[in-house]
C-alpha cells in the first residue's frame, strides 16, 4: 500500500482524521435530532464521548486492515460531517457510513466525500467489496449510496438494535470492479437522443433497463410494462392501445416510454431512464421528442399520473410543465401538459 493520501483534498473538501478541535462540532452534530433520527448512537451524545472518539484517532495517519476510523469532512476550514470507514481484518472488504450536519445536506458534499474515499479504498488499498447498512426509513442515505453506484442487496427484519428497540436494516454493496464501471460511465449530455421502435428482434436490451431501488415504487420495470401492454384495460371507458418506444442516446439503449393515444388526450403511461444514465438530461430531451410527436398528431394536451411521495418523480414532471388537476386515479395524482 502506498503512502497515505490523508489529509485528502477534493474539489470542495478536505478529508482528514479527527482532531481535538472537532469535539464541539461532533457533539453538536450528533445531538441534532434531525441528524440523529436515523442513526444508531444513543442520545444525548455527551461531549466526553466525542473526546474519546477523537482520542482514539491520535497518531492515526491512514486506514488499516482490522480497524474502523472516522474521517472528518471539512469545508472552508470547518467540519461539516464525517465518514466511517471500517476495513475487515483481511483488508478486502470495507464498510462505510456517513453523517452530515444539516447545514451541509443537499449540496452533494456526502457524495463528493464518499466518492473520494471509495476510490482510494479500491485503487490504492485494493479493497474488493464496499458495503453499507442503513435504516429502511433513511431515504436520503439510500439515494446517496445509489448515486455512489452501490445497489440494494437485502432487507433484514428486526436485525439492528437502536436506542432500546429492534429495527430493520437495508444492505447495499458493490465490488471494486462495479465501482470502476460506475465511476467511468458516461455522464455528459449525449449528442443524439432518439425514440426508436422496439421489435421482437431488438427488445432484449430494453428489458435490462433498471432504476435505483429507491425509485422502484414509482415506476414499473420494462418487463412489467410489456406484460401490461398485453392486457391494457380501459381508461375513461375507452380501451387502451399501448404504444412504446425505446430511448436511445448516441445509439445506446438508455430508457423506455409507453403511452396510449386515448381520447380526450394521450396518456403517458410509463417512463424511465436507466440508473446509469440519469443526470445526463436524457429524460427531458426524450419527453420533448414525445411531446412534439403528440403535437404533430394534432393533440393539444397530454396526461400522466404519479405517486406523490418523497423521492418520487413529481419534481421532474412539474419542471416539464405538467400541471396537477387536483384529481387522483388509483392513488396517483393526475396532471395535464399543454403541447405547444
Amino acid at each position: 500500500m502506498s503512502e497515505s493520501p490523508y489529509p485528502m483534498s477534493t474539489e470542495r473538501l478536505t478529508l482528514r482524521f479527527p482532531r481535538a478541535e472537532d469535539v464541539g462540532a461532533l457533539t453538536a452534530c450528533r445531538n441534532d435530532p434531525d441528524v440523529a433520527a436515523l442513526q444508531d448512537w444513543d442520545l444525548p451524545y455527551p461531549e466526553q464521548r466525542a473526546r474519546e472518539l477523537v482520542a482514539a484517532h491520535e497518531g492515526i495517519t491512514d486506514l488499516a486492515a482490522g480497524r474502523g476510523c472516522q474521517v472528518m469532512i471539512e469545508r472552508d476550514g470547518l467540519p461539516v460531517g464525517d465518514l466511517y470507514v471500517g476495513l475487515h481484518e483481511h483488508g478486502g472488504v470495507a464498510e462505510i457510513g456517513f453523517t452530515l450536519a444539516r447545514s451541509a445536506q443537499g449540496q452533494g458534499i456526502g457524495l463528493e466525500a464518499a466518492s473520494a474515499v471509495v476510490d482510494d479504498l479500491v485503487e490504492r488499498i485494493g479493497v474488493h467489496r464496499i458495503a453499507a447498512e442503513l435504516s429502511p426509513e433513511n431515504l436520503s442515505s439510500a439515494r446517496l449510496l445509489e448515486r455512489l453506484g452501490m445497489t440494494f442487496e437485502s432487507h433484514t427484519l428486526r436485525s439492528v438494535r437502536v436506542r432500546g428497540a429492534w429495527d430493520d436494516s437495508l444492505q447495499y454493496g458493490m465490488s471494486g470492479d462495479e465501482w470502476r464501471s460506475w465511476r467511468d460511465r458516461v455522464r455528459t449530455p449525449p449528442v443524439d437522443v432518439r425514440l426508436v421502435k422496439i421489435t421482437d428482434d431488438t427488445f432484449r436490451p430494453w428489458t435490462w433497463m433498471d432504476v435505483h431501488r429507491s425509485q422502484q415504487r414509482f415506476v414499473a420495470t420494462v418487463e412489467d410494462s410489456f406484460v401490461d401492454a398485453l392486457f391494457p384495460g380501459t381508461r375513461y371507458g375507452v380501451p387502451l392501445v399501448p404504444q412504446f418506444r425505446g430511448i436511445e442516446a448516441d445509439g445506446q439503449p438508455v430508457g423506455f416510454i409507453m403511452w396510449s393515444e386515448v381520447e380526450p388526450r394521450p396518456y403517458l403511461w410509463r417512463f424511465l431512464v436507466d440508473r446509469r444514465h440519469q443526470g445526463r438530461g436524457i429524460g427531458r430531451r426524450a419527453m420533448d421528442l414525445w411531446s412534439h410527436a403528440m403535437r404533430d398528431l394534432g393533440h393539444t394536451e397530454a396526461e400522466t399520473s404519479w405517486v406523490q411521495a418523497r423521492g418520487g418523480p413529481e419534481a421532474f414532471y412539474l419542471a416539464l410543465g405538467f400541471v396537477p388537476t387536483g384529481e387522483y386515479d388509483d392513488g396517483e395524482a393526475l396532471a395535464h401538459l399543454r403541447l405547444g
